[in-house]
């Protein structure tokens, strides 16, 4: 029985590690998302500010041809 209840609390030792360590990797991915998310609003803002592309034209030729 008491075998048991070592492995029990090894068990629950190693899954309280696990779960910090999980913790720890969200944490740094949900950085990494709003770091990304600022990136992609600044090009945004930036590609706003130059101008979008002109439309094309639905079957006009390229000038090279």
């Amino acid at each position: 029985m008491e075998e048991r209840i070592i492995k029990l609390e090894s068990l629950a030792a190693l899954q309280d590690e696990t779960i910090g360590k999980l913790n720890v990797e969200l944490f740094r991915q949900q950085q990494d998302i709003a770091r990304l998310q600022r990136r992609i609003e600044a090009i945004e803002q930036k590609m706003a500010e130059l101008g979008g592309p002109e439309p094309v034209a639905g079957n006009e030729r390229p000038p090279h041809y």
